[in-house]
């Protein structure tokens, strides 16, 4: 039971958000799914004066904006109004066998939950790996309908699958204030563990991801059980110019980004797998440690996953091709 009072608010849209937070005497904070807010402030890990609900503010839901320009308003639920997706496929010819052609750009609401990206339609074209990702996200049928892609960026846990995710997409996330909005590129979002660039006062809105154009991105994790967070994930999203764009994470306190050659001779190939323990290992300053598993263990396995996630890259490819 949370025991201390405080001043609660469930606006309506992202300016009422925004307002509220600019308003707010004291400590706020932003309850999206509440998965881990809730916990935190039942145990007195986190006191607030404020809490601003994102509930009802209309942050929910996958649009594609054919533009690519910034998106400062609330996403809906029922995606574009316009008829440009259905089912997920667009209407006007940008996607062609699966894939978005044009290079638009993804928009994912801060509240999207792991299980509208599962019941969605468009997920699988428009975000196929954040779809891998909520299919196993841990915590089961609970965390899947409350837990929400936003939140999940905000709390910035090293062990969480969504920040890797998005660094290897090369996510934009818009963050929104009483001062007007900007965008962080998920890379530089990430500054630490449970810790972002996000300021106070500021609300994430939404993350814009540049929209598919080739293959499904390979993805895989290392867990100790089925319950317990991650010891390392890995996602793969090849590049156009053959280079393989890699994210790890739950291997240090933010997610890891290098990039790999593609293994000519097969991911078996000795010569390429040296060349990615190499890479990681230099990338790896400093590994992540806590009770499921210590650094000289998550720079043992890095590698590893990096390569599984490598392979499941180049074998969603051959069954699309």
């Amino acid at each position: 039971m949370i025991t201390k009072n405080f001043a609660y608010h469930a606006p309506a849209d992202l300016h009422g958000v925004v307002t509220a937070l600019s308003a707010a005497s004291g400590t706020a904070v932003v309850l999206g799914g509440g998965t881990m807010l809730v916990p935190d402030m039942t145990h007195g890990k986190t006191v607030a004066d404020v809490v601003v609900d994102l509930s009802r503010a209309g942050l929910s839901g996958i649009t594609l904006d054919g533009g690519g320009g910034p998106h400062d308003g609330p996403v809906a639920d029922d995606g574009v109004s316009d008829g440009r997706v259905a089912d997920g496929r667009v209407a006007d010819g940008r996607v062609a066998d699966g894939r978005v052609a044009d290079g638009g750009v993804v928009v994912v609401g801060a509240t999207t939950t792991y299980a509208h990206v599962l019941s969605d339609p468009r997920s699988r074209t428009l975000a196929p790996l954040l779809r891998r990702v909520a299919g196993g996200v841990t915590g089961g049928p609970q965390i899947r309908n409350k837990g929400t892609i936003g939140g999940s960026a905000c709390y910035a846990n090293p062990s969480s699958e969504v920040p890797a995710a998005l660094v290897a997409l090369g996510a934009r996330l818009r963050l929104a204030s009483a001062g007007g909005t900007r965008e962080v590129a998920a890379g530089d979002f990430f500054t630490g563990a449970f810790a972002t660039a996000r300021r106070p006062g500021e609300v994430l809105a939404a993350i814009a991801l540049p929209a598919p154009t080739g293959p499904c991105p390979g993805y895989t994790k290392l867990k100790l059980n089925e319950s317990s967070w991650p010891i390392a994930t890995a996602a793969c999203v090849p590049g156009p110019d053959g280079a393989l764009r890699v994210a790890l994470g739950a291997v240090a306190a933010t997610p890891l980004l290098v990039t790999l050659d593609p293994p000519e001779a097969g991911v078996a190939d000795p010569a390429w797998r040296a060349h990615v323990r190499e890479v990681v290992d230099a990338a790896l300053a400093e590994p992540w440690s806590d009770v499921l598993a210590d650094g000289d263990y998550r720079r043992r396995v890095a590698p590893v996953v990096a390569v599984r996630a490598v392979a499941d890259a180049l074998q969603q490819a051959e069954g699309e091709s």
